[in-house]
């Protein structure tokens, strides 16, 4: 049998807590190690237990939290990856996150139980996971900061092919895998190749360096 993904659930409102643990319980592939109630609590079961892979975190906590708790992991843990999972959806909450180390941003109103199950699955395999709202607030961000800039930064010389500026067009712009795939009637799996690919090519390490070459290099426009 696979290995299941051990996660551990920071909630401190017990009747979405609950709702959480259970839809979590009935995935085969993971294990619920704990569920708590702040930040704090979760740092302190980290100490104790060295196997958690995924923290899925609210923002709006006691103590500490979620985003204070985002980048205690990332400095203490980085192997950890962080979900945040919030009735927030501002700009400022989504940079924020993002900027402590936040690998996956979903809001609860807008959240499936198989958008959940697909975000844990993609952040555990090494990749970060925003649902196509969240993807045009950091797109808005991004295109608001090139345009305060006075000047770009010194940027690499392009080496990609028309269907990888294509697509990495398509990413900047906010896009998903599966609209990517659908619009130029590719397969979701050639998608995640050339983004694979661009993101080899230019040694990137998250989708947001990716999307600011785009804009840095005229990619998608401004």
């Amino acid at each position: 049998m696979e290995n299941k993904i051990k996660i551990l659930l920071v909630e401190d409102h017990k009747i979405v807590s609950d709702g959480i643990k259970n839809l979590l319980l009935e995935v085969e592939n993971f294990e619920l190690i704990a569920c708590v109630t702040n930040g704090k609590e979760a740092i302190d079961l980290l100490e104790e237990r060295k196997n958690i892979e995924i923290v899925i975190t609210d923002i709006s906590m006691p103590i500490i939290n979620g985003i204070e708790l985002t980048n205690l992991i990332s400095q203490k843990y980085p192997e950890i990856k962080v979900l945040i999972l919030t009735m927030y959806n501002t700009e400022d909450y989504i940079v924020n996150s993002i900027k402590s180390g936040a690998k996956g941003y979903l809001p609860k109103q807008d959240t499936t139980k198989e958008v959940l199950i697909e975000a844990i699955n993609s952040i555990y395999n090494g990749e970060e996971y925003f649902s196509p709202t969240i993807s045009k607030i950091i797109m808005k961000n991004f295109v608001n900061s090139a345009k305060k800039s006075s000047k770009f930064e010194n940027v690499k010389k392009l080496s990609l092919t028309h269907r990888e500026k294509e697509i990495l067009k398509m990413f900047a712009e906010g896009n998903t895998n599966q609209e990517i795939a659908d619009f130029l009637n590719i397969s979701i799996r050639t998608v995640e190749t050339h983004k694979n690919n661009i993101m080899m090519k230019y040694d990137f390490k998250s989708t947001v360096e990716m999307v600011k070459f785009a804009i840095k290099n005229n990619i998608v426009d401004i």
